[in-house]
């Protein structure tokens, strides 16, 4: 068996504490930087490039009202999905990683 002394793990290098800090702001910044710019290359196009008219076929007309109902959730714009979930990404990282920091060590 281990002295204890040997089985108590090292306290971690100041650089690895504060990089998911580092890495949560490169996220929050990623995330706004899509938000704010919207390019176009994550613009989704329009749906209904076939028309509304009502189709004669059952499989054709099934379809249709997937189409209309996949309308409903699809984003306009990919890109905010993006955004908005490295916004949340980071968000969540920079708080946990604060308040592990608050909590302290063990023992302490």
């Amino acid at each position: 068996m281990l002295p204890e002394r040997l089985r108590d793990p090292l306290p971690e290098a100041r650089p690895h504490r504060i990089s998911p800090i580092a890495y949560a702001g490169g996220m929050l910044a990623l995330g706004a930087a899509l938000l704010i710019a919207k390019p176009k290359i994550g613009r989704v196009p329009e749906p209904k490039q076939g028309g509304d008219v009502p189709r004669r076929s059952r499989v054709r007309r099934a379809a249709q009202v997937g189409r209309d109902g996949a309308q409903t959730f699809a984003p306009s714009n990919v890109t905010d999905s993006i955004g908005r979930s490295l916004m949340i990404g980071g968000t969540a990282l920079l708080l946990t990683r604060i308040l592990d920091e608050m909590s302290g060590r063990d023992g302490q």
